[in-house]
């Protein structure tokens, strides 16, 4: 059995199915990003994006999974994930079961970030894909959930306040540390991947 076999069993037993989606805009802002996944013949990957540098942005340069706030026009938060993931890479995830499951909501812990209730969806990628990056994108990785297992949160990502230095765990990467919101997605998949 491959290692995409094995995690897509493993998934498949402890995965939420996508539930609850609907957008909810008088509640609260809410926004969708994709845990983008592929079989690369040698290991299981999973996309991660580093955001482009913009005034205002709160995740400004970070790295993160690809997706954003729902629009009005949106149907439900499956749809914001596909339509965002397509707008900032160029990977079109519409067909029906790409979207295999869901991973708890989550907010960002920092009051000083807008509060956004965030709905993390893991997705499949489809076996032929091109990246078209949009200008809220510098980059993109593929990055082995076996790498990240392994290394675990030992990265840290600093942050100066005047004479405060803040200090986050994070997953290492090739663009960076891997941290905050990002980081607790994952965290939040990859213990689904933990034996019993």
């Amino acid at each position: 059995m491959s290692d995409f076999e094995r995690i897509r069993r493993r998934l498949d037993e402890r995965l939420a199915p996508p539930h609850s989606l609907q957008i909810e805009a008088a509640r609260i802002r809410q926004a969708a990003v994709t845990l983008l996944l592929r079989d690369d013949q040698r290991a299981t990957e999973l996309l991660i994006i580093k955001r482009a540098e913009r005034e205002g942005d709160p995740w400004s340069g970070h790295l993160a999974l690809p997706g954003g706030r729902a629009e009005p026009q949106d149907e439900d938060l499956l749809v914001t994930a596909a339509r965002e993931t397509y707008e900032e890479v160029g990977i079109d995830l519409f067909d029906e079961g790409r979207f295999i499951g869901q991973l708890p909501l989550l907010k960002p812990n920092n009051p000083r970030l807008p509060q956004i209730e965030i709905t993390p969806l893991v997705a499949l990628a489809p076996s032929q894909l091109s990246f078209r990056l949009s200008e809220e994108v510098d980059d993109v990785l593929w990055l082995p959930i076996g790498q990240l297992k392994r290394e675990g949160l030992s990265a840290v990502y600093e942050m100066r306040f005047g004479n405060l230095v803040k200090k986050w765990p994070a997953y290492p990467s090739p663009l960076g540390p891997i941290w905050g919101i990002t980081e607790r997605i994952l965290s939040d998949f990859l213990s689904l991947l933990d034996s019993e």
